[in-house]
């Protein structure tokens, strides 16, 4: 009778753990592209925009030096310092913090996150190079804006690619290799 109990026992757990191992739902084809394509639309429509703000007023700033020839060299550190950077750094963390559904998506984020840091590399060494009246640190941020801008295009691309692959319309332009420049629909 023991064994009866005992086998009856094992029966029933072992009912109980298969129970709980049921074939979970898999994601349709069409259920995946769907998440895919209203994140790309949101990355791009909505959450890039919201913050950009930060980010055209660092660019601008930097900028505004290298457009005049008799720029002052104080202020423009000053302004480097005091507003630029902060608010430069403001957008790189801004965006690091922006969440995304789907890989693509957070690897798109993480280009323009990488290119945006870059941005934010040179002009501290912009502001180094004034304060330390070292010349080298431009050379250095020439080629972090280099970076970056390779960064933007590798951005672009896979941008592109997702929004052919996925049936979504880039309207805009990317020449200008700082902002997005895009605006997507499904």
């Amino acid at each position: 009778m023991k064994k009866k109990l005992y086998i009856i026992a094992i029966m029933t757990m072992m009912l109980c753990l298969f129970t709980g191992c049921g074939k979970k739902k898999e994601k349709t084809t069409e259920e995946t592209n769907k998440a895919l394509k209203d994140d790309i639309v949101l990355f791009v429509n909505e959450k890039l925009p919201a913050i950009e703000s930060d980010r055209n007023k660092a660019v601008s700033i930097y900028n505004s030096y290298f457009e005049s020839e008799n720029a002052d060299l104080e202020k423009f550190s000053s302004d480097l310092q005091g507003t630029a950077i902060p608010a430069m750094e403001k957008y790189v963390n801004d965006l690091a913090a922006i969440e995304t559904a789907t890989d693509e998506v957070k690897a798109l984020k993480d280009l323009y996150l990488q290119s945006a840091q870059k941005q934010l590399d040179a002009m501290n060494k912009v502001a180094a190079s004034i304060n330390e009246e070292n010349p080298d640190y431009l050379t250095e941020a020439d080629a972090l804006i280099k970076e970056s801008e390779d960064l933007i295009l590798q951005y672009q691309t896979q941008l592109r690619t997702l929004a052919m692959d996925n049936d979504i319309v880039v309207n805009g332009s990317f020449s200008d290799g700082v902002s997005t420049g895009t605006d997507a629909t499904p």
